[in-house]
């Protein structure tokens, strides 16, 4: 049988791609690692049995709440993603946006001044 031939992505898209792939791999390491931390501890004797299982049980409140954000259309979450400035402004600073792509300007701040 034949093999399928894989679509190049346009420019556009594949930028798209990276940034998600980028911004999932933060959400969830941010997410995961302090989960780890607690496995580490309750391995080591220095967490109890009910107070890993509390960390286990926050932990798939906060995983739900992933899913279903990097569960969108790849265009909305594009968008969504830049809205997290701290993040988003260290990551495009390193991959700027091919010709073409319009960012998504900063939230409003109700609080600045005009000078």
């Amino acid at each position: 049988m034949g093999q399928k031939k894989k679509r190049r992505l346009s420019p556009k898209r594949q930028w798209e791609q990276d940034l998600i792939n980028d911004y999932a791999d933060y959400r969830w390491h941010e997410l995961l690692d302090p989960l780890y931390e607690q496995f580490q501890q309750w391995k080591a004797g220095r967490l109890e049995h009910w107070d890993l299982a509390q960390a286990i049980h926050e932990y798939y409140k906060e995983n739900r709440e992933r899913y279903k954000f990097f569960g969108q259309k790849r265009e909305t979450l594009a968008l969504w993603i830049q809205w997290d400035r701290p993040w988003f402004e260290t990551w495009v600073a390193e991959h700027p946006p091919p010709p073409g792509v319009e960012l998504c300007p900063p939230p409003f701040d109700w609080g600045e001044k005009d000078a």
